[in-house]
């Protein structure tokens, strides 16, 4: 069976909303796609984030934050050196710094307020 085409989301509820729009906003500098706020536990906010998206949500209603477990997601930048010096400068938290795997890519590795893993790479050119 294949998928039909369409649009990847990653969706996630966030502990602070506020920050973590922040952080995808301001931080990683993804486009708002759309939002919304109806209160507090029906806000969200949809960043483009290449071919996908990221869903920030605010609050689900009835429920208790559970705090994510384990997601990591990877968005594939021009160059993962100048976007660690953006990091630094936005005071993100890196967790690993620009690193040439074997594999062939090179890769940033910041974590939101949620403590979700973002690996932010480039495929490395074969010499």
């Amino acid at each position: 069976m294949v998928l039909p085409d369409g649009v990847f989301r990653f969706m996630f509820v966030a502990k602070d909303y506020d920050a973590s729009v922040a952080f995808y906003r301001d931080g990683l500098g993804l486009p708002v796609d759309h939002d919304w706020n109806f209160g507090p536990e029906d806000r969200g906010t949809v960043f483009q984030a290449g071919l996908g998206s990221v869903e920030v949500l605010g609050g689900l209603p009835g429920l208790a934050y559970t705090a994510p477990q384990g997601p990591w997601m990877s968005i594939q930048v021009a160059d993962p050196d100048a976007f660690y010096q953006l990091a630094l400068e936005r005071g993100l938290k890196v967790v690993l710094e620009p690193t040439t795997f074997p594999w062939g890519q090179r890769m940033l590795r910041v974590q939101d307020p949620d403590g979700i893993v973002i690996w932010l790479f480039s495929p490395v050119k074969a010499e």
